[in-house]
C-alpha cells in the first residue's frame, strides 16, 4: 500500500469510527425516514442532538445538500442545487445499491489488486497492477482532474463524499452485497474516481493488452542494461497531489521476489512467420477486439419522414454484461434551472452515458472503428533493446515497479515487474510473434491522453438541442470507443462516429493497403480488427491535426457523421452502413473498412427498420409503440432468408420428418414460448462465425457490396447444411432436450434464487435483440455460473441491458424502459430480479421524468441527505 492509500485507509477509519459511534448505537441511515426539512436531514453525530429540542439546535451550515427521490424499481431522481452537493446525492444512491462493484475497481486501479486478491489467474492482478503503475495510471488521473473546470470537479468531489457518507453510515461489515467485511472496503476520494474513468476509456485498448504488456521481456537478459526508473515515454504526466509514485526498483533495503517471465511463445526461430504462428495469432489478435456479442450495442434514432405525428423517436440498446462494473446504473440528476437529464450510467460515473433531456436523445453503439494501431519494431542485432527508427536506432525506455501480492499463506510479497516501452506506446510479449532478437510488437493508443471523457458526457447531459449535442463531441471530442447515434426535439436525427482514432496519413494508409495485399502478419491481423504498421519508417506516424483534441488523433470534423430525415443506425457494424439509402465512404480504414459484409444482426437491425420489410405496419410510419416492440420483437433474420429452404431439403433428404416440423411450425421469432429456436441456434452453431457473411457452406449467393442489405442470400446446396442439421437435433437430444423445447426452457437468467426465462438470441442468428452467456471479467464477485453454458443451453449474463425508447412530443418527452437485471447488485434485494421478470413478460414500465409523474408514483420514497 503506498503512502498515499495508507493515509486514506487510516483517514476513512477515523470517519467510520466517528460517524458509527459504539456498536451498539450505530448513526441511523437517513434512508430509514422521510424528512422534509433541510435542517433535520443529515444524521446526527451523537445521541445528545438527537435528542435536544429542535428550538435548541442552530440551523447547520451544509456543505452538500441533496434530495433522493426512489420511484417504482427503486430508481432514484436526485435534486440539488449545486453541482457538488448532486454528485454527493448521486455517490450515496449509488452506494445503497452497487457499493461493493465500485469499492472493487477502485482497488484495482489504485495498483493494489495483486495485495488484497492474490496474484490471479495467469498473473492477472499482478499484470494490470504493473502496468496501471508503469503507465502512470493515477498520474494520467490527477491531471486530468486537476485540470477540469469547476463544477465537474465539484460533481466528482461530491460523488466520493456521499459514497464515503454512506460507507460511514452503514460500515464496512454492514454493506450489502459480496464485499462486506472486506478490508478493501474503504473511502475513497475524486482521484481515485478519475483513475477509475481513464481505465474505463483503455477498455478498447490498454485492457485487452495488460498480460502481452506485462510479460514482456528481452530474449536475452545479458544484452540488456539493468532497468531504470526513467518514466516510459507515454506517462510523462505529474501525478496528483498525494498519488502513489512507487514506480521505481525497489531500494537495496527491500526484499523483492521476482516472477518469472512467462515464455514468448514464438515459433521455433523466433521470428516472425505468420505461415506457422497463424493460429496464435490469430487467438491472441481476437483478444485485442471487443467481442459485439461480449460488448455491443443497437442504436435507432427515426426522424420526421418515417413517424405517424412527424415526431422524432430514439431507441438506445446497449449489450452489456449483467455481471461486474459493465453494468449500467439509472438515474435522474436535477439542478433546477441548470440541468434535467435521464438515463443510465456505467456503475461508478458521475453523469448519465445515455439517456436524454427535455430536447435531446442519445445512445451509443460499440464502434468497429480502431482505437490503436500496433507497430512491428526492426531491433538492432546487437541490443534487442534498441529499435531502428529511419536512419538511426533508437532506445527503449523501461520503467521498473513493484508489486504487492498476497499470497496463498496470506502473507504480502513484494515483486518486480519491469515494463518496456519504445516512443509510440507499450512492448507487447505477442503470442506467435514475442520478442525475439531482430522484432517486437508495440502499440500506440489513441485514448491514453483522452482527458476529456467526463467533460465529454457532462456537456451532453446538459444539452438541450441537437447542435448542442453535436457541439459537446465538437469541442471535447472525448468519446472513447462508441459511436453517437440521436434524435431530438427540432425534429433531427443524427449519427457520428466520434471515438478517439489514429490519424494516418495518405502515404501510410498506401503503404499499409500494399502490405495487406502481400498478405502475412498484417493481412491476418486486420482479419482479425488489428491494423499493423511498420514501426522503422517514419511515414507510419501519427499525423498532428490542430483542431484535434491530442495529437495523433482524428479531429471531430474529419469523423464519419450522417443526418437524415428518415432514420440512422447502427449494430456495431463499420459506419459505412447506417442507412441503406446513404452509404458512406471515403474515411480512413482506422474507421474500419467499408463495403465489406455485414452481420446478421445488422442487416435485420435495418430490414426492422425499412418501409417495406419493417415493423411499422401499412403506413409505413412508426408510432412510439411500434418502434418500441420492434425492439423486442424477436425477429431472426436467418430464420426469415433460410428456414423455409432448409424446410424444404429436410423434407427431401432427412428420414426424421420430426424435424422438418419443428421448423416448419416455428414462428421465427425468438420469443420464450417459441419452438424452434433451440433447435435452428444449436444448428447454426455448427458453421463458422464467417460462414454467416458470406457464400460457404451456409449461402448460396455472395455478398454483394452493391446490395449489402440482401446479400449474402440463398440456401447453399452443401451437403454440410443437412448434416449439421441432424447433428443440432442429436445434440439437442444429447443434452436432455427435446428438439421441439420452447426457448424459455433453455435460455434463461438466474437472479439471486429466481430463474426467469429469457426471449432474445445470439447475435449470429440475425436478432437485434441479443442476449447470450457470459463472465463477470471485471471484478471479484462471483456471479450466476454461466461457465456451463452449452451448445444446446444458454444462461443469460450478457446482452439487452438498459434498453429503453422515448419520443419527442409536443408535451415533451414520452419515454419506456427496462434495466434489466435490475437497479440494484444485492442478490437478496427484490430489485435484483423485478426488472428481468418485467423484461421476461415484454412489460414495459414508464420513464417517470417530470415532477408530477414522480410525486404521483404510488411507490415513491422520499429521504435527504447533507454534510
Amino acid at each position: 500500500m503506498g503512502s498515499r492509500n495508507l493515509v486514506l485507509f487510516v483517514a476513512g477509519a477515523l470517519v467510520l469510527a466517528a460517524c458509527s459511534g459504539d456498536d451498539d448505537a450505530a448513526a441511523p441511515s437517513p434512508t430509514t425516514v422521510a424528512v422534509t426539512e433541510p435542517a433535520a436531514t443529515a444524521p446526527p453525530a451523537t445521541t445528545a442532538a438527537t435528542t435536544a429540542p429542535p428550538t435548541t439546535v442552530a440551523e447547520p451550515e451544509f456543505t452538500y445538500q441533496a434530495s433522493i427521490r426512489r420511484t417504482a424499481h427503486n430508481i432514484p431522481h436526485i435534486t440539488a442545487d449545486s453541482y457538488g452537493s448532486l454528485g454527493y446525492g448521486y455517490g450515496y444512491a449509488f452506494a445503497e445499491d452497487h457499493l461493493c462493484s465500485l469499492a472493487d475497481v477502485i482497488v484495482q486501479v489504485r495498483s493494489e489488486a495483486a495485495s488484497f486478491f492474490g496474484p490471479g489467474d495467469g498473473d492477472r492482478w499482478v499484470d494490470q497492477d504493473a502496468v496501471y503503475e508503469a503507465m502512470d495510471l493515477y498520474g494520467r488521473a490527477g491531471t486530468e482532474f486537476d485540470g477540469a473546470d469547476s463544477q465537474l470537479q465539484d460533481m466528482v468531489r461530491g460523488y466520493a463524499a456521499g459514497y464515503n457518507r454512506y460507507l460511514a453510515d452503514t460500515g464496512a461489515d454492514a454493506v450489502p452485497g459480496y464485499c462486506a467485511g472486506e478490508p478493501w472496503v474503504r473511502p475513497i476520494d475524486e482521484y481515485d474516481l478519475v483513475a477509475y474513468y481513464k481505465a474505463l476509456s483503455w477498455r478498447a485498448s490498454i485492457d485487452p493488452l495488460l498480460d502481452y504488456i506485462a510479460t514482456a521481456v528481452p530474449p536475452t537478459a545479458a544484452a540488456v542494461a539493468p532497468a531504470t526508473s526513467a518514466p516510459a515515454p507515454a506517462a510523462t504526466t505529474t501525478a496528483a497531489p498525494g498519488a502513489s509514485t512507487s514506480t521505481t526498483v525497489a531500494s537495496a533495503a527491500v526484499t523483492t521476489t521476482t516472477l518469472a517471465p512467462r515464455p514468448n511463445p514464438s515459433v521455433p526461430d523466433n521470428t516472425i512467420d505468420p505461415g506457422v504462428a497463424t493460429d496464435r495469432v490469430d487467438v491472441a489478435l481476437d483478444a485485442l477486439v471487443p467481442d459485439v456479442e461480449t460488448l455491443g450495442s443497437n442504436a435507432w434514432a427515426v426522424g420526421p419522414e418515417r413517424t405517424e405525428d412527424g415526431t422524432t423517436m430514439l431507441v438506445g440498446n446497449p449489450h452489456f454484461p449483467w455481471e461486474g462494473a459493465l453494468r449500467f446504473y439509472e438515474v435522474q440528476l436535477t439542478i433546477p434551472g441548470d440541468l434535467n437529464v435521464y438515463g443510465v450510467s456505467l456503475l461508478g460515473s458521475p453523469a448519465v452515458n445515455i439517456g436524454f433531456t427535455d430536447g435531446v436523445a442519445w445512445s451509443h453503439t460499440v464502434s468497429a472503428g480502431k482505437r490503436f494501431t500496433v507497430y512491428t519494431l526492426t531491433l538492432d542485432p546487437a541490443d534487442p533493446t534498441r529499435y531502428v527508427y529511419g536512419d538511426e536506432t533508437r532506445a527503449m525506455e523501461s520503467r521498473a515497479v513493484t508489486v504487492d501480492v498476497l499470497g496463498a499463506d496470506g502473507t504480502v510479497t513484494p515483486v518486480e515487474r519491469t515494463i518496456w516501452f519504445s516512443h509510440y506506446g507499450p512492448v507487447l510479449n505477442f503470442p506467435g510473434v514475442g520478442w525475439s532478437d531482430t522484432q517486437v510488437l508495440t502499440v500506440r493508443d489513441a485514448n491514453a491522453d483522452n482527458d476529456e471523457l467526463i467533460p465529454q458526457f457532462a456537456a451532453m447531459n446538459r444539452a438541450q438541442s441537437m447542435d448542442e449535442l453535436i457541439s459537446a463531441h465538437a469541442d471535447n471530442q472525448g468519446i472513447p470507443w462508441v459511436n453517437t447515434i440521436a434524435a431530438s426535439a427540432d425534429g433531427r436525427i443524427w449519427y457520428a462516429d466520434t471515438s478517439s482514432s489514429p490519424n494516418l496519413s495518405d502515404e501510410a494508409i498506401a503503404q499499409w493497403d500494399a502490405a495487406v495485399a502481400e498478405g502475412g502478419l498484417v493481412k491476418i491481423a486486420l482479419d482479425n480488427g488489428v491494423i499493423i504498421l511498420d514501426g522503422s519508417d517514419p511515414v507510419n506516424e501519427w499525423v498532428d491535426d490542430p483542431d484535434a483534441r491530442d495529437p495523433g488523433v482524428v479531429a471531430f470534423d474529419a469523423m464519419p457523421q450522417l443526418e437524415r430525415d428518415d432514420f440512422v443506425f447502427n449494430a456495431n457494424d463499420p459506419y459505412w452502413f447506417v442507412n441503406p439509402a446513404e452509404l458512406l465512404g471515403g474515411f480512413s480504414p482506422v474507421h474500419g473498412l467499408a463495403d465489406t459484409p455485414l452481420s446478421p444482426r445488422t442487416r435485420m437491425n435495418a430490414r426492422q427498420l425499412e418501409q417495406t420489410t419493417g415493423d411499422a405496419g401499412d403506413d409505413g410510419l412508426f408510432s412510439r409503440e411500434e418502434l418500441r416492440d420492434s425492439s423486442i420483437g424477436n425477429r431472426v433474420l436467418t430464420a426469415e432468408l433460410l428456414v423455409d429452404d432448409v424446410v424444404a431439403r429436410c423434407r427431401a433428404e432427412i428420414d426424421e420428418q420430426a424435424i422438418c416440423d419443428v421448423l416448419a411450425n416455428w414462428d421465427r421469432r425468438n420469443d420464450i414460448d417459441s419452438v424452434g429456436p433451440a433447435l435452428w441456434r444449436t444448428f447454426l452453431n455448427q458453421f463458422g462465425f464467417g460462414d454467416l457473411l458470406d457464400a460457404g457452406p451456409l449461402w448460396q449467393n455472395p455478398f454483394d457490396p452493391a446490395d449489402p442489405l440482401n446479400t449474402p442470400s440463398g440456401l447453399s446446396d452443401d451437403p454440410a447444411v443437412m448434416a449439421n442439421l441432424q447433428a443440432a437435433a442429436d445434440a439437442l437430444r444429447a443434452n436432455g432436450f427435446d428438439i421441439d423445447t420452447p426457448l424459455g426452457e433453455v435460455q434463461y437468467a438466474v437472479r439471486g434464487d429466481v430463474r426467469v426465462p429469457i426471449h432474445g438470441g445470439l447475435g449470429i442468428e440475425g436478432i437485434s435483440n441479443v442476449v447470450a452467456p457470459g463472465r463477470n471479467a471485471t471484478t471479484t464477485e462471483a456471479g450466476p455460473d454461466t461457465a456451463g453454458a452449452t451448445d444446446v443451453e444458454w444462461p443469460v449474463a450478457n446482452g439487452t441491458s438498459f434498453i429503453y425508447n422515448v419520443e419527442f412530443t409536443a408535451d415533451g418527452p414520452v419515454a419506456e424502459a427496462f434495466l434489466t437485471y435490475g437497479e440494484t447488485g444485492d442478490p437478496t434485494s427484490p430489485f435484483f430480479s423485478d426488472q428481468t421478470q418485467l423484461f421476461s413478460a415484454k412489460q414495459w414500465r414508464p420513464i417517470l421524468f417530470t415532477d408530477d409523474a414522480i410525486a404521483a408514483d404510488p411507490d415513491l420514497r422520499e429521504y435527504e441527505i447533507a454534510e
